[in-house]
Order: structure tokens, then C-alpha cells, then sequence
């Protein structure tokens, strides 16, 4: 632990709070979660409200969330589990994508499993 009055890096604020699967590869998140669906979330030095971990470890991975407008005329940028685990925060599983195709992404999936059970 740094000592009282040292900055601390969202790197170092991950570290020790998730658990790697061998079988997945995903980072299994073990600190604490949102109350609204169950996303991994984490306090930041200075932030007023806890922050998304996973949103957390792609942008130290990649840099910051952009905020301007995607050019799809979506609402925001958002973050993607590639392997659909909302409490993995391996950076490798993560993909910046726009609303709009995090919307398409899902609706298809959910079809797909619904095909999938109808068989």
C-alpha cells in the first residue's frame, strides 16, 4: 500500500482484485459491484462516485473513452465483453465500440439463442 498523500494509478487500483480463469482467459472480477447489473466497480483517487473497472482497464490499456460523438450518430462510446462475462475486466475482452452497434451486437446474440433453444 503507498504511502498516505501518493498518487495512485487505476493500474495499481486493478491489481489483486480479479482472478485469471484457465479455462476463459477472463479476468474474474472479486471487488465490489454495481447494484445495478452486476458490473465490476472500483473507487478512484479523487473520484467522487465509483468508476466501471472494466471501463478502467481499457482505458489504461488503451487510453482514455473517447467523448466525442461516435460518428454514427449513437448517444455515447461504449466498452463490449467480447466474451460476454460483464465481470471480466481482461483487456483483451474488451472492444471500444458506438450504442448503436452494442445494441446490434446483443439483439443479435439474443436471437441467435433463441434459435438456438427453439432447435
Amino acid at each position: 500500500m503507498p504511502k498516505k498523500g501518493t498518487a495512485v494509478s487505476a493500474a495499481s487500483r486493478l491489481e489483486g482484485k480479479y482472478t485469471i480463469s484457465i479455462v476463459t482467459g477472463c479476468y474474474e472480477w472479486n471487488g465490489s459491484l454495481s447494484s445495478q447489473g452486476g458490473y465490476p466497480t472500483i473507487a478512484l483517487p479523487g473520484g467522487r462516485k465509483p468508476e466501471y473497472a472494466y471501463r478502467v482497464a481499457w482505458a489504461e490499456a488503451n487510453g482514455p473513452i473517447p467523448i466525442t460523438p461516435p460518428p454514427d450518430g449513437s448517444y455515447r462510446w461504449e466498452i463490449h465483453h467480447v466474451c460476454f462475462d460483464r465481470r471480466c475486466v481482461n483487456p483483451e475482452h474488451l472492444q471500444l465500440v458506438t450504442q448503436k452497434q452494442h445494441v446490434a451486437i446483443h439483439n443479435a446474440r439474443r436471437a441467435a439463442m433463441k434459435l438456438a433453444k427453439a432447435a
